[in-house]
């Protein structure tokens, strides 16, 4: 297993002031990606409230499709409302 990469002094300071709790969030400079400093293990408790497996967003369509017909939103009265987008082109 490698070895992790050790705090640099301004990582550590972030972390001091923010009670060594974290979260401090970094930026790659090359990059500019943000990450996220957490203790491991304030990590591992928050980690065993996500799902262990990859979310499908698609899964959840037709779940929201059954909504919208039970709250009315495809009845064709609600048309009239797609009107309104502005997005919409003419």
């Amino acid at each position: 297993m490698p070895t992790a990469p050790l705090l640099t002094d301004e990582q550590r300071q972030a972390l001091r002031d923010s009670n060594d709790r974290g979260p401090v969030t970094v930026v790659d400079p090359q990059t500019k990606v943000n990450y996220i400093l957490l203790r491991a293990d304030l990590y591992d408790r928050c980690r065993m409230l996500l799902p262990a497996e990859q979310f499908d967003l698609d899964e959840t369509y037709p779940l929201m499709d059954d909504v919208a017909r039970r709250e009315g939103w495809l009845d064709p009265e609600m048309d009239a409302y797609d009107q309104l987008d502005p997005r919409r082109k003419p």
